[in-house]
């Protein structure tokens, strides 16, 4: 009788397997797509719409591809580099970093701090972590995608009713490490109680009319922002970001119906990653239900 019951078991297992893995796989194939196409609408935007003679090709290689180019450096007078941005180091100046600089600032553009307000989490230090209570979440947690479970936590008795509001990130906010793995940028899809550690700051769009959520987080996540984050940080053997260069960083601003497209993609990208999840959960619970009654 065992036996039998174990195979049936088995075969149900498989059976679930079947009908639900193709179909958490397309979403995710799908979702990718979704997330690469909004990636391909911003750069086309950002490279190719800017000019007339060159192709596509010469034009991205132009200004993505400079690190390959046996050159990679540029002349400056003192004037032009230490007294203008109070760096020395000659990799601030490579070549890579002037053409990036000057891709964006070719169209309409404005620095970050003043599109969006900055505030800085806290670090209250390993003492405080429990292993119930409030998430507490790292930049080892955060990607491009969302927010891992963390299994670290925080006692609510430490803190205060409102100090909880004000640490609780709220739904478009924009959560942005920059310390460690820096430049990485998620827009929160939802308000969330949980409190981030202090190398992940929380940046609140100050006119949506001008810039949406998921364009600029978009736009963080892009190799424009990349390059700026490289130069800023000089290589260092532990990364920081330091915040008055996170607040000159620059973000190209298409216009309104470019940004509401690109955002729709992305919308599309993480509702398909939603629904994977869904069924993921549907087919562990059919599967932790076929266990239990083996």
């Amino acid at each position: 009788m065992c036996g039998g019951g174990g195979g049936n078991n088995a075969l149900l297992i498989s059976k679930i397997f079947r009908i639900y893995y193709p179909q958490i796989k397309a979403k995710l194939k799908e979702s990718k797509q979704e997330y690469r196409l909004g990636e391909w609408l911003l750069y086309e935007e950002l490279v190719f719409c800017n000019t007339e003679s060159q192709s596509a090709n010469e034009i991205a290689q132009k200004h993505f591809n400079a690190n390959t180019q046996p050159i990679n450096y540029t002349i400056k007078t003192l004037k032009e580099s230490f007294l203008k941005t109070s760096r020395l180091d000659s990799e601030y100046y490579q070549t890579k970093y002037e053409q990036n600089e000057n891709l964006i600032k070719s169209q309409h553009y404005a620095r970050l701090g003043d599109l969006v307000e900055i505030k800085k989490s806290i670090e209250p230090g390993s003492e405080a972590y429990r292993e119930s209570g409030i998430p507490f979440i790292r930049v080892s947690n955060l990607s491009h995608f969302g927010i891992n479970q963390s299994e670290i936590y925080l006692d609510s008795a430490d803190f205060n009713e409102e100090e909880l509001k004000n640490l609780y990130p709220k739904k478009d906010m924009i959560l942005l490490s920059k310390d460690g793995s820096i430049g990485l940028a998620y827009c929160l899809e939802k308000d969330l109680e949980c409190i981030t550690s202090g190398a992940i700051l929380h940046l609140q769009i100050k006119d949506k009319s001008l810039i949406l959520p998921q364009y600029l987080t978009l736009i963080l996540n892009s190799l424009t922002t990349e390059l700026q984050a490289e130069r800023d940080s000089g290589g260092s053997i532990i990364a920081h970001w330091k915040l008055d260069e996170i607040k000159n960083v620059l973000i190209p601003i298409l216009n309104k119906q470019i940004q509401q497209t690109i955002e729709s993609k992305i919308i599309q990208s993480f509702a398909l990653r939603t629904e994977a999840k869904i069924l993921l959960e549907k087919a562990k619970a059919k599967v932790e239900e076929a266990i239990r009654k083996s």
